[in-house]
């Protein structure tokens, strides 16, 4: 199988990315607590571990609904509003919670997000081009 389009090698690392945060430990205090995708998980809710592990999953389904351009550029919007979401979420778990510091939270591995989300956003740009492409070439006809 030969990918044939930079956008789903795009969606591609994306999923990727998120598949490696939602399930890298990132940190582990002092007090044995262990930080998955940047959140201390000891007594806290897993909500931006269930949307990290939804994005990760969704940008890989997004591939292959290759034959329906809007809907495929619409599941990449919905991709990026879920890491928006899940970011969100966990800064204010992080800022909430008392025995997980801030500081302790923020490590290398919050920078995957931030990346999923550009290649995300090349993934969008490219389906956007061929969805141009596509009426551009029937409007020739």
């Amino acid at each position: 199988m030969v990918i044939q389009r930079k956008q789903s090698l795009f969606l591609l690392i994306a999923a990727i990315l998120m598949g490696i945060y939602a399930f890298m430990p990132s940190l582990i205090d002092a007090n044995g607590n262990v930080f998955l995708g940047g959140v201390c998980l000891h007594g806290v809710s897993a909500i931006p571990f269930i949307l990290n592990c939804l994005v990760a999953v969704l940008a890989f389904v997004t591939i292959f609904k290759f034959k329906s351009l809007g809907f495929q550029r619409a599941l990449c919007a919905v991709s990026i509003l879920l890491i928006i979401a899940s970011m969100a979420t966990m800064c204010g778990i992080a800022f909430l919670q008392k025995e997980c510091d801030l500081l302790g939270s923020l490590t290398y591995l919050n920078v995957l997000p931030v990346l999923a989300i550009i290649f995300l956003l090349l993934a969008h740009k490219g389906i956007s081009h061929d969805k141009k492409l596509l009426s551009d070439s029937g409007r020739i006809r």
